[in-house]
C-alpha cells in the first residue's frame, strides 16, 4: 500500500520501495489505528490538502562525493528552490509500526537508523529503512554545517486525516547567523543547500555504544 512504481524521484535507489503515502504493519491494533486517526489539541503543524503526492519538486536526492562529509559515498537531500523559514519540505513516509509488537515483528525496526516516533503514548513509529520517500535521505548536520536548517516534526496530514511525521524548514531565527537570514537556499545550480536536521544525542549515543 502506498507504493507507486510509475513515478520515482531522480536518483531513487532501485533496491528500495518508493512510497507516496505511509505503509502499515499488519500487527497494528485497532486502538493504535484509532490513535493514529485522532488529532490532539497540541498537534499544530499540518500537511495541507493541496500538498502534492509523489516525487517532490522542492528537493533532489544527490550522491555525495566529498571525503570530509560524514555521508561520503552515500546520498543527501538538497533544495531545488528557495525554502522559506518554517515551511513544509516533505512528509516522512515509511512503515508505521508498533513498539509493542512481538520481537519477531519488530527486530528490523529496533535496528533501523530510519525509525522515527509518531505517537509515544500509542507506541507508534514510522520506519523508512526499506521503503519510504525523499525524506529518508535527510542527513544529520554534524560534520556538514554549523547548525541544522530543518527538523522532523509530528504533524497532522489533512489528506490522510492522520498523524504523520514531516521535515520542515527551521523557523526564522533558528537558522540565521545574521538578522534577516533564514530558510534554505536553492543556490546557483539545480541542487542547492543540503537539508540537514539534528538526529539527536540519543542517536549518536547508540552509535557509540554499538562501536
Amino acid at each position: 500500500m502506498g507504493k507507486d512504481s510509475k513515478a520515482t524521484p531522480k536518483n531513487w535507489p532501485p533496491t528500495l520501495s518508493y512510497l507516496t503515502q505511509p505503509s502499515y504493519a499488519s500487527h497494528l491494533t485497532k486502538e493504535q489505528r484509532n490513535a493514529l486517526a485522532t488529532r490532539g489539541p497540541d498537534l499544530e503543524y499540518e500537511i495541507p490538502l493541496s500538498f502534492p503526492k509523489g516525487p517532490s519538486s522542492l528537493v533532489r536526492i544527490t550522491a555525495i562525493a566529498q571525503p570530509s562529509h560524514p555521508a561520503n559515498g552515500q546520498a543527501g537531500l538538497f533544495a531545488t528552490r528557495n525554502l522559506a523559514p518554517g515551511s513544509l519540505i516533505v512528509p516522512y513516509y515509511g512503515v508505521v509500526h508498533s513498539d509493542l509488537a512481538p520481537p519477531q515483528d519488530n527486530t528490523e525496526h529496533e535496528e533501523s537508523d530510519y525509525d522515527l516516533r509518531i505517537d509515544r503514548d500509542a507506541s507508534l513509529a514510522v520506519d523508512a529503512a526499506k521503503s519510504g520517500n525523499e525524506a529518508r535521505f535527510v542527513n544529520d548536520y554534524r560534520g556538514v554545517r554549523n547548525r541544522p536548517n530543518a527538523d522532523f516534526r509530528e504533524c497532522w496530514d489533512l489528506r490522510l486525516k492522520q498523524k504523520s511525521m514531516a521535515v520542515f524548514v527551521l523557523p526564522a531565527g533558528k537558522n540565521a547567523t545574521r538578522k534577516g537570514e533564514g530558510g534554505i537556499a536553492k543556490g546557483k545550480s539545480s541542487t542547492g543547500e543540503e537539508i540537514c536536521v539534528s538526529y539527536g544525542k540519543g542517536f549518536w549515543g547508540n552509535r557509540r555504544d554499538e562501536g
